[in-house]
Protein backbone atom coordinates (compact mmCIF):
# COMPACT_ATOMS: atom_id res chain seq x y z
CA UNK A 1 0.00 0.00 0.00
CA UNK A 2 1.10 3.37 -1.10
CA UNK A 3 1.47 6.57 1.33
CA UNK A 4 -0.31 8.87 -0.89
CA UNK A 5 0.76 12.03 -1.71
CA UNK A 6 2.81 12.92 1.58
CA UNK A 7 3.69 16.63 1.75
CA UNK A 8 7.47 16.23 2.06
CA UNK A 9 9.53 15.16 -1.60
CA UNK A 10 12.88 13.17 -2.34
CA UNK A 11 15.06 15.52 -4.29
CA UNK A 12 17.99 14.08 -6.33
CA UNK A 13 20.45 16.91 -5.56
CA UNK A 14 23.69 16.56 -7.64
CA UNK A 15 26.82 17.81 -6.32
CA UNK A 16 29.77 18.97 -8.09
CA UNK A 17 32.72 16.40 -9.73
CA UNK A 18 35.87 15.11 -7.91
CA UNK A 19 37.73 18.09 -8.01
CA UNK A 20 35.45 20.35 -8.79
CA UNK A 21 34.15 23.76 -7.35
CA UNK A 22 30.74 24.45 -5.64
CA UNK A 23 30.18 26.87 -9.30
CA UNK A 24 28.94 23.38 -11.39
CA UNK A 25 26.33 24.11 -9.83
CA UNK A 26 23.08 26.19 -10.24
CA UNK A 27 21.95 28.66 -8.21
CA UNK A 28 18.44 26.47 -7.85
CA UNK A 29 20.13 23.58 -6.82
CA UNK A 30 22.12 25.61 -4.05
CA UNK A 31 18.96 26.99 -2.68
CA UNK A 32 17.35 23.54 -2.63
CA UNK A 33 20.37 22.50 -0.62
CA UNK A 34 19.97 25.44 1.45
CA UNK A 35 16.25 24.66 2.10
CA UNK A 36 16.70 21.16 2.96
CA UNK A 37 17.64 19.38 6.32
CA UNK A 38 17.56 16.06 6.05
CA UNK A 39 19.80 13.92 3.48
CA UNK A 40 20.62 10.41 2.30
CA UNK A 41 24.30 10.40 0.81
CA UNK A 42 26.58 8.25 -0.25
CA UNK A 43 29.42 9.19 2.16
CA UNK A 44 27.96 11.21 4.78
CA UNK A 45 31.95 13.13 5.52
CA UNK A 46 31.84 13.90 1.66
CA UNK A 47 28.13 15.28 1.56
CA UNK A 48 28.95 17.16 4.94
CA UNK A 49 31.68 18.64 3.38
CA UNK A 50 30.04 20.10 0.90
CA UNK A 51 27.10 21.35 2.69
CA UNK A 52 29.30 23.35 4.35
CA UNK A 53 31.02 24.73 1.36
CA UNK A 54 27.61 25.90 -0.07
CA UNK A 55 26.82 27.97 3.29
CA UNK A 56 23.79 26.00 4.41
CA UNK A 57 22.21 28.39 6.61
CA UNK A 58 22.21 25.49 9.71
CA UNK A 59 24.72 24.23 11.72
CA UNK A 60 26.10 21.24 11.01
CA UNK A 61 24.96 19.70 14.18
CA UNK A 62 21.52 20.83 12.68
CA UNK A 63 21.82 19.10 9.88
CA UNK A 64 21.10 15.17 9.67
CA UNK A 65 22.78 12.89 7.13
CA UNK A 66 22.36 9.54 7.07
CA UNK A 67 24.66 6.91 4.55
CA UNK A 68 22.40 5.15 1.98
CA UNK A 69 21.94 1.86 2.25
CA UNK A 70 22.92 0.41 -0.70
CA UNK A 71 20.85 -3.21 -0.75
CA UNK A 72 18.48 -2.46 2.23
CA UNK A 73 16.11 0.61 0.63
CA UNK A 74 13.61 0.14 3.24
CA UNK A 75 15.61 0.85 6.04
CA UNK A 76 16.13 4.48 4.33
CA UNK A 77 12.21 4.33 3.10
CA UNK A 78 11.03 3.70 7.15
CA UNK A 79 13.42 6.68 8.49
CA UNK A 80 12.18 8.84 5.58
CA UNK A 81 8.28 8.22 5.98
CA UNK A 82 7.52 10.51 9.32
CA UNK A 83 10.15 13.35 7.79
CA UNK A 84 8.28 13.24 4.38
CA UNK A 85 4.86 12.86 6.56
CA UNK A 86 5.77 16.41 8.47
CA UNK A 87 6.43 17.67 5.05
CA UNK A 88 9.96 17.93 5.21
CA UNK A 89 12.04 17.32 1.95
CA UNK A 90 15.17 14.85 1.93
CA UNK A 91 17.92 15.05 -0.30
CA UNK A 92 19.77 12.78 -2.01
CA UNK A 93 23.32 13.05 -2.61
CA UNK A 94 25.98 11.07 -4.84
CA UNK A 95 30.12 11.22 -3.72
CA UNK A 96 30.10 12.99 -6.88
CA UNK A 97 28.04 14.15 -9.70
CA UNK A 98 24.58 13.07 -10.42
CA UNK A 99 22.93 10.85 -7.50
CA UNK A 100 21.89 7.17 -8.39
CA UNK A 101 24.06 7.33 -11.93
CA UNK A 102 26.73 4.13 -11.38
CA UNK A 103 26.28 4.98 -7.50
CA UNK A 104 23.77 3.83 -5.02
CA UNK A 105 19.97 5.43 -4.57
CA UNK A 106 18.02 3.90 -7.21
CA UNK A 107 16.55 1.49 -5.09
CA UNK A 108 15.38 3.94 -2.49
CA UNK A 109 14.24 5.87 -5.76
CA UNK A 110 12.32 3.12 -6.86
CA UNK A 111 10.59 2.49 -3.59
CA UNK A 112 10.02 5.96 -3.03
CA UNK A 113 7.97 6.00 -6.19
CA UNK A 114 5.93 2.60 -5.39
CA UNK A 115 5.18 4.56 -2.13
CA UNK A 116 3.71 7.35 -3.99
CA UNK A 117 6.11 9.73 -2.40
CA UNK A 118 7.06 12.23 -5.16
CA UNK A 119 10.47 12.38 -6.62
CA UNK A 120 12.44 15.60 -8.04
CA UNK A 121 15.61 15.51 -10.09
CA UNK A 122 17.86 18.46 -10.36
CA UNK A 123 20.17 19.16 -13.38
CA UNK A 124 23.72 18.63 -12.91
CA UNK A 125 27.24 17.57 -13.50
CA UNK A 126 27.74 14.30 -14.85
CA UNK A 127 31.49 12.82 -15.76
CA UNK A 128 29.46 9.92 -18.59
CA UNK A 129 27.93 12.57 -20.44
CA UNK A 130 30.81 14.82 -20.77
CA UNK A 131 33.09 12.71 -22.35
CA UNK A 132 30.38 11.53 -24.53
CA UNK A 133 29.81 14.86 -25.39
CA UNK A 134 33.55 15.80 -25.81
CA UNK A 135 34.35 12.17 -27.27
CA UNK A 136 33.09 13.21 -31.31
CA UNK A 137 31.57 9.95 -31.15
CA UNK A 138 27.67 8.37 -31.32
CA UNK A 139 25.72 10.55 -28.83
CA UNK A 140 22.34 9.32 -29.91
CA UNK A 141 23.03 5.28 -29.31
CA UNK A 142 25.27 4.85 -26.45
CA UNK A 143 25.52 1.96 -23.31
CA UNK A 144 27.16 2.71 -19.87
CA UNK A 145 28.63 -0.31 -18.37
CA UNK A 146 30.28 1.03 -15.15
CA UNK A 147 33.37 -0.57 -14.13
CA UNK A 148 35.06 -3.34 -16.59
CA UNK A 149 35.96 -6.16 -14.44
CA UNK A 150 39.02 -6.38 -12.70
CA UNK A 151 40.32 -10.14 -13.43
CA UNK A 152 42.74 -10.11 -16.38
CA UNK A 153 40.89 -12.80 -18.33
CA UNK A 154 37.25 -11.35 -17.69
CA UNK A 155 38.61 -7.97 -18.85
CA UNK A 156 40.41 -9.09 -21.97
CA UNK A 157 37.05 -10.98 -22.79
CA UNK A 158 34.77 -7.45 -21.54
CA UNK A 159 36.91 -5.98 -24.08
CA UNK A 160 36.51 -8.48 -26.83
CA UNK A 161 32.91 -8.67 -26.79
CA UNK A 162 32.74 -4.10 -26.51
CA UNK A 163 35.01 -4.36 -29.52
CA UNK A 164 32.63 -6.82 -31.56
CA UNK A 165 29.62 -4.63 -30.40
CA UNK A 166 30.92 -1.52 -31.77
CA UNK A 167 32.47 -3.41 -35.30
CA UNK A 168 28.51 -4.73 -35.85
CA UNK A 169 26.09 -1.34 -34.03
CA UNK A 170 26.36 2.14 -33.71
CA UNK A 171 26.09 2.13 -30.38
CA UNK A 172 28.90 4.13 -28.16
CA UNK A 173 30.38 2.24 -25.27
CA UNK A 174 31.21 4.01 -22.06
CA UNK A 175 32.90 2.66 -18.94
CA UNK A 176 34.89 4.15 -15.83
CA UNK A 177 37.80 3.18 -13.77
CA UNK A 178 39.32 3.69 -10.72
CA UNK A 179 42.08 6.27 -11.32
CA UNK A 180 45.46 4.38 -10.13
CA UNK A 181 44.09 0.98 -12.66
CA UNK A 182 43.88 4.07 -15.45
CA UNK A 183 47.37 2.34 -16.95
CA UNK A 184 46.28 -0.67 -16.91
CA UNK A 185 43.16 -0.22 -18.41
CA UNK A 186 44.55 1.42 -21.00
CA UNK A 187 47.10 -1.22 -21.79
CA UNK A 188 44.61 -3.87 -22.00
CA UNK A 189 42.32 -1.59 -24.37
CA UNK A 190 44.93 -0.80 -26.79
CA UNK A 191 45.81 -5.05 -26.52
CA UNK A 192 42.42 -6.08 -27.13
CA UNK A 193 40.41 -3.94 -29.07
CA UNK A 194 39.89 -4.08 -32.83
CA UNK A 195 42.83 -1.11 -34.09
CA UNK A 196 39.78 0.55 -36.65
CA UNK A 197 37.90 1.29 -33.58
CA UNK A 198 37.95 4.94 -32.06
CA UNK A 199 38.69 5.44 -28.46
CA UNK A 200 38.15 8.81 -26.33
CA UNK A 201 39.63 9.02 -22.64
CA UNK A 202 38.29 12.13 -20.73
CA UNK A 203 39.97 13.31 -17.58
CA UNK A 204 39.54 15.27 -14.83
CA UNK A 205 36.39 16.84 -15.81
CA UNK A 206 34.51 19.50 -14.15
CA UNK A 207 37.94 21.18 -13.25
CA UNK A 208 40.11 23.57 -14.89
CA UNK A 209 42.64 20.70 -15.85
CA UNK A 210 40.52 18.31 -17.97
CA UNK A 211 41.07 17.02 -21.05
CA UNK A 212 39.86 15.01 -23.62
CA UNK A 213 41.48 13.08 -26.22
CA UNK A 214 39.73 11.13 -28.63
CA UNK A 215 42.23 8.49 -31.22
CA UNK A 216 41.98 5.60 -33.02
CA UNK A 217 43.24 2.26 -31.05
CA UNK A 218 45.69 1.81 -33.45
CA UNK A 219 47.05 5.80 -32.54
CA UNK A 220 47.22 5.02 -29.07
CA UNK A 221 49.25 2.32 -29.35
CA UNK A 222 51.79 4.38 -30.85
CA UNK A 223 51.07 7.81 -27.92
CA UNK A 224 51.84 8.03 -24.67
CA UNK A 225 49.09 7.93 -22.57
CA UNK A 226 50.25 9.07 -18.98
CA UNK A 227 48.31 11.77 -18.93
CA UNK A 228 45.19 9.54 -17.34
CA UNK A 229 47.70 7.87 -14.68
CA UNK A 230 46.15 8.05 -11.26
CA UNK A 231 43.12 11.06 -12.14
CA UNK A 232 39.44 10.24 -12.86
CA UNK A 233 38.54 9.14 -16.29
CA UNK A 234 35.63 8.21 -18.43
CA UNK A 235 36.13 5.89 -21.74
CA UNK A 236 34.02 6.22 -24.82
CA UNK A 237 34.50 3.49 -27.73
CA UNK A 238 33.00 3.70 -30.61
CA UNK A 239 33.34 3.15 -34.76
CA UNK A 240 33.63 6.08 -36.77
CA UNK A 241 33.15 4.06 -39.88
CA UNK A 242 29.72 3.30 -39.47
CA UNK A 243 27.28 5.87 -40.07
CA UNK A 244 23.55 3.95 -39.93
Amino acid sequence: MGDGQLPGRLLLLPVPLSGGQIDQLSGVVLEQFRQTRYFLAERPKTARQVLKAIDHPLPQSQLEVREISADEPEEDLQWMRPLLAEGHDIGIMSEAGLPCIADPGHLLVLGAHRRGIRVLSYPGPNSMLMALMASGLNGQRFCFHGYLPRKKDELQKKLHDLGKLCLHQPVSQIWMETPYRNLSMMSAATANLPGQLTLSVSVQLGTPLQQSLTRTVKQWKEIPFDFIADVPAIFVLGNTERSD
